[in-house]
């Protein structure tokens, strides 16, 4: 994937965001990717499911449902501070070029 289909789909720009930053809520990553808050929940929602993304509650505990304060799985009907933290496979890092050396021997 390139920088500008991360560009043209904001699924895989708040991939990329979160990937990034490691850890954020979801208002930071609407903000990163210029997108409402609602919208990059539900994008946030869809890495979850896919297992990229771990959602975290305010205590630390993880919500594998991806809807927390929604589905009542975790048992909380309350909505708490939640941040999501990037758990999939870190971006591959760019190769260094070797460049040939010239050696010259003096006389």
């Amino acid at each position: 994937m390139s920088a500008t289909d991360a560009a043209v789909n904001p699924l895989f720009a708040v991939r990329d965001c979160l990937r990034q930053q490691q850890l954020a809520s979801a208002a930071e990553i609407a903000a990163c990717v210029q997108v409402p808050v609602a919208v990059a929940q539900d994008m946030l929602a869809h890495w979850v499911q896919r297992g990229l993304i771990a959602r975290l509650d305010a205590q630390g505990a993880t919500c594998s449902s991806g809807a927390c304060a929604r589905c009542g799985a975790c048992g909380s009907g309350r909505t708490a501070a939640v941040v999501y933290q990037w758990c999939g496979p870190q971006p591959a890092a760019q190769p260094t070029v070797k460049r040939p050396v010239l050696m010259l021997r003096s006389a």
